[in-house]
């Protein structure tokens, strides 16, 4: 049986926060190997005001994360899930890292960030399936990164040959159109690809979309058919809640179906996903509608993201403190046996914190610069340990992480 929360102030979350205080200058990583390779990473400064006080500079920190997805980006717009890999956007990698370019721009306005952002939404349009049929608005799960950019047939398990359909990704699409309107301070583009963002919503609420209100992962191609997998990520239900809130804005009065869609999603995603006796977020509803716990990175992630979404609430609160409990005397975060240190178990620490109101986990992400950060290359490892993948959606996190906003306050 569900147990309620008790309510829990903000000021108290702050004093029980057990992941450090205010922002402390980064440590300096070690030096760059080649001359090519990009600076050492400066502390925190900040620029005097000739009108008054000093105010903060941009942390430099996200520059050169930025530029290292710039680099990852070709000039059709496909951003490499990795550096030199073949695949883009399997489990909507690709979005995750335009995301951190919009952050990006918003705390530097480099304009080269913004038109990284529009190429890579322009590039998911292109691959977006438009033609009527069931699978209008939908894409299918990974694309190669070099033209023509086909779909590339991926197995997520025994049984299943590919995978389509994927409620992220459509929702997270719009989302990145929300986002490059409000940043860019025109409509024009969402104007432009509006079809495809109604396609990527309507895909998600007609095909997507539980009795529940909460939408199901994916359609996977099993014994020469298609298939619905029934398993709702609560991870998931927070990316369909940007998309269709950002649906609601874009389209106003005639997106009332996407707004009232992401109301429903809000309104009861902690109470159906949340554990009070685990303290947590599950990792998701089984295909029976059971709560399911991961002791693996699935299981960690929801706790940071949701509320980073969310905002706050008693579950938000419960799972970030779940999170900040891990937090190691040299910033590492474990949560569980075997775990190695994981680069986004930071990132979404700090994104919790940062829409909680909670202080900064400045010693969280100082080991991340000191331990994962490669400063041969300007990226970010999976992990600390030798030989981790440095991936895109793992430096669009770090670049969000340190600009600090939420989803919705993201800004020029």
């Amino acid at each position: 049986m569900r147990q309620a929360l008790p309510a829990v102030s903000l000021l108290v979350l702050s004093l029980l926060a057990a992941c450090g205080g205010a922002d402390a200058p980064a440590p300096t990583p070690g030096s760059p190997s080649t001359t090519a390779s990009p600076p050492p990473l400066p502390s925190v400064t900040t620029a005097e005001d000739p009108a008054g006080p000093t105010s903060p500079a941009p942390d430099p920190r996200i520059a050169v994360l930025a530029d290292w997805l710039l680099g990852n980006q070709d000039s059709g717009g496909a951003l490499q899930d990795d550096r030199g890999g073949d695949v883009c956007n399997e489990d909507s990698n690709m979005e995750y890292a335009l995301a951190g370019l919009g952050a990006a721009f918003s705390a530097t306005g480099d304009p080269r960030y913004l038109a990284a952002l529009e190429r890579g939404i322009r590039w998911l349009a292109a691959r977006q399936e438009m033609a009527d049929g069931p699978w209008r608005g939908s894409w299918f799960y990974v694309y190669a990164c070099r033209p023509p950019y086909a779909p590339v047939a991926t197995s997520p398990g025994a049984g299943v040959t590919d995978v389509r359909g994927v409620d992220s990704t459509g929702a997270l699409f719009v989302y990145l159109l929300w986002l490059h309107a409000r940043l860019s301070g025109s409509d024009a583009l969402a104007q432009e690809l509006s079809s495809n963002a109604r396609g990527a919503l309507d895909f998600v609420l007609d095909r997507d979309l539980d009795a529940n209100g909460f939408t199901f992962s994916s359609w996977q191609l099993s014994g020469g058919a298609w298939r619905l997998w029934r398993y709702q990520y609560a991870a998931d239900q927070a990316d369909v809640l940007l998309g269709l809130r950002a649906g609601g804005l874009l389209f106003g009065s005639s997106g009332q179906r996407y707004a009232a869609a992401a109301d429903r999603i809000a309104q009861g995603l902690a109470a159906r996903f949340f554990d009070a006796g685990a303290g947590r977020f599950s990792e998701g509803l089984d295909e029976d509608g059971d709560l399911d716990f991961s002791e693996e990175f699935d299981g960690i992630f929801p706790q940071g993201y949701i509320p980073w979404v969310l905002g706050p609430s008693a579950e938000a609160i419960a799972a970030y403190q779940w999170l900040a409990r891990g937090v190691q005397s040299d910033g590492r975060v474990v949560l569980f046996n075997g775990d190695p240190g994981y680069s986004l178990t930071a990132d979404v620490l700090s994104l919790a914190a940062s829409r909680l109101g909670a202080p900064r986990p400045a010693a969280s992400l100082d080991w991340l610069f000191s331990n994962t950060y490669v400063a041969a290359t300007g990226a970010v490892q999976d992990t600390a340990e030798r030989g981790s993948d440095e991936t895109s959606n793992v430096v669009g996190f770090t670049i969000l992480a340190l600009v600090g906003k939420g989803p919705f306050e993201l800004g020029p």
